[in-house]
């Protein structure tokens, strides 16, 4: 059974099914009852339901790990500025690992506008130093 949507039907597509099929259900000879329908529908947009849910659990969750490790981020900062202040020392300027993605993308996207047509493209070994991306780790 097919089920053609017009842009006219205002239904959605659990209760065009159920129309449909509601329809086909009531033949004698027809092996599917209208409560076998509704029961599929019902576990179909249950289905749905749970795939949209999953979705957006992880979808929060993303966002909450950005945030903490832009917060993480910004309270080692601090400190090191604080502890460089009390100290008397010069403030260490490593960037954050937010600044360092944030750079190695634009350099990204600066290598791809100079090698856009593809001749002379360099392998990373091939790239002057000044132009790889580096990342201090502390520990």
């Amino acid at each position: 059974m097919q089920i053609t949507s017009t842009s006219s039907s205002a239904l959605p597509p659990s209760t065009q099914v159920i129309k449909k099929a509601g329809e086909a259900a009531q033949d004698p000879n027809s092996p599917v009852t209208p409560e076998e329908v509704n029961t599929a529908v019902d576990r179909g947009a249950d289905r749905v339901t749970l795939s949209q849910q999953s979705a957006d659990a992880s979808q929060a969750n993303r966002r909450e790990a950005a945030s903490e490790v832009y917060s993480n981020s910004s309270q080692q900062k601090q400190l090191d500025i604080y502890l460089a202040v009390a100290t008397e020392s010069d403030v260490d300027s490593e960037p954050t690992p937010l600044e360092v993605a944030r750079e190695v993308s634009q350099q990204q996207d600066r290598r791809q506008g100079d090698y856009s047509d593809n001749s002379g493209l360099a392998s990373p070994g091939q790239l002057p130093a000044s132009l790889e991306p580096t990342i201090s780790v502390r520990a």
